[in-house]
């Protein structure tokens, strides 16, 4: 039986993991930047704030807000249809539209907007729209048929905090040196960070907008927000909000900790402290339970719990 996916009543924020099937490697550098542009453009579309990401030869991760469902006016519906589909294939819906118009089939237009809008401001939506256009788009192009993922994505939902939310994003920009592609944070060009750091002016924007999140600071500049990312990825934890404990330099426990394999922040369920589990179980089906509950042992300190999933109780 499927886990049931673990998802946010309103606005959440994920970790978002895939991988290509049959353990192959088929994003190349040119492939990245390719799938970079297809996830860009699904969360234009779709009202999801990209933070930030990594894109390895044979996965993915990202780091993303999904914002509560809302009204979503023609004039903004046809802005993110352009930058789903381009302006060519835009234009094409446009001139099918306005021959129905002319034609009486207005209805059908309104069912088509419809479907576009039930389509946004939900994560398996969201990575369903790029994970299908990239694997049309790979297939077309290579000669290749079927699928080129392995099953289901994987999503952490988290809790918001600023601890969650930085550690996890370090994690994320490491995950090159992890795989010894680079040798810094700083030069993983194909990271949230390092790309950052080169200057691409929408992974910058990214971290800012997870900073200025995080931390309250509407003011901050992409300068202040390189100096959080760079703090975290050196090893040191992230200070929590309000009432949580402060910033520890130099932590050589988290250190460690970011530049491993962390099954907390890789299989679905949630991460957080111990009051957010507690309400994202109260909302599970009575029929299922959590399960592979770990305080993330090897750095306790960090003051969150990571739950694996639920499963059905016999």
């Amino acid at each position: 039986m499927r886990r049931p996916r673990i998802k946010a009543e309103g606005e959440g924020f994920y970790h978002v993991v895939s991988r290509i099937g049959g353990k192959r490697f088929l994003i190349d550098a040119e492939e990245k930047g390719i799938l970079l542009a297809t996830i860009r453009a699904a969360a234009a579309f779709s009202g999801v704030e990209l933070y930030t990401f990594a894109v390895m030869s044979n996965h993915f991760h990202l780091l993303v807000r999904v914002p509560r469902k809302r009204e979503v006016p023609d004039a903004e519906l046809l802005r993110r249809m352009e930058a789903l589909y381009g302006t060519p294939r835009f234009h094409k819906v446009l001139d099918k539209w306005e021959k129905w118009n002319k034609t009486n089939q207005e209805s059908r237009v309104e069912n088509e907007k419809a479907r576009l809008r039930a389509r946004m401001h939900d994560l398996s939506q969201f990575c369903k729209t790029f994970k299908e256009t990239y694997t049309q788009d790979y297939n077309r192009r290579h000669g290749n048929t079927g699928t080129i993922w392995e099953g289901r994505f994987k999503s952490i939902l988290l809790d918001g905090s600023r601890r969650a939310m930085m550690t996890v994003a370090g994690y994320i920009h490491l995950n090159p040196v992890r795989a010894g592609m680079a040798e810094t944070a700083e030069e993983a060009e194909n990271a949230g960070f390092g790309a950052a750091c080169r200057g691409d002016t929408r992974a910058q924007a990214g971290l800012l907008g997870l900073v200025k999140r995080v931390y309250g600071a509407k003011d901050a500049t992409w300068v202040q927000a390189r100096e959080a990312c760079a703090e975290v990825v050196a090893g040191t934890v992230p200070g929590g909000s309000a009432g949580d404990p402060p910033a520890t330099p130099g932590n050589g426990a988290f250190k460690a900790l970011l530049r491993s394999r962390v099954a907390g922040f890789l299989h679905g369920g949630a991460l957080g402290d111990e009051r957010f589990l507690k309400r994202v179980a109260a909302r599970l089906p009575k029929r299922a339970r959590r399960h592979s509950e770990t305080r993330l042992d090897r750095c306790p300190f960090l003051g969150f719990r990571s739950a694996a999933g639920v499963r059905e109780v016999s």
